[in-house]
């Protein structure tokens, strides 16, 4: 990663349209040079470019966080199977008192319960599940920034 990198970096998350001309310009390369630093960030796996739906906006008005403990070597199956479940909008393995997390996004209370009772708690390996709603949210942002002045590269 050198400083073209982390400005191609920086410009596109804030705003992931932004031309590749204008990039250059701020940089004072050629669109081309922005173009394929891009491509080798798509390629290495740094960058993705997505378009991100606002669960919210379509109506899904009951948000939670489950916590799911599992069977001692369940752990990989039981991801599979929760991971497939289209309400499911982030899953992880984590260290502690419960052994993944789950976000979930659902149209209304009636709905969470269903997706708790009738699909999680029935996954074979699924011991037992705690769920959290979410009452409000004070931040949702769907991008990470790192201090991308921290990351080694060919400067």
């Amino acid at each position: 990663m050198d400083e073209l990198d982390r400005l191609i970096l920086r410009m596109l998350q804030e705003d992931g349209r932004t031309p590749f001309t204008q990039i250059a310009r701020v940089a004072g390369v050629s669109e081309t040079t922005v173009r394929n630093r891009y491509r080798q960030l798509v390629d290495l796996g740094i960058i993705r470019t997505v378009g991100i739906v606002d669960p919210y906006a379509l109506g899904f008005e009951a948000p939670a966080l489950v916590a799911i403990s599992v069977e001692p070597g369940s752990i990989d199956r039981v991801a599979r199977a929760i991971g497939k479940l289209p309400e499911v909008s982030y899953l992880v393995m984590t260290l502690g008192s419960r052994d993944m997390m789950a976000e979930v996004f659902c149209h209304n209370l009636d709905h969470l319960t269903e997706l708790v009772t009738q699909s999680f708690l029935v996954v074979p390996g699924v011991r037992s599940t705690e769920t959290l709603v979410i009452a409000r949210s004070y931040k949702l942002a769907y991008r990470w920034t790192p201090d991308l002045a921290s990351i080694q590269g060919e400067d």
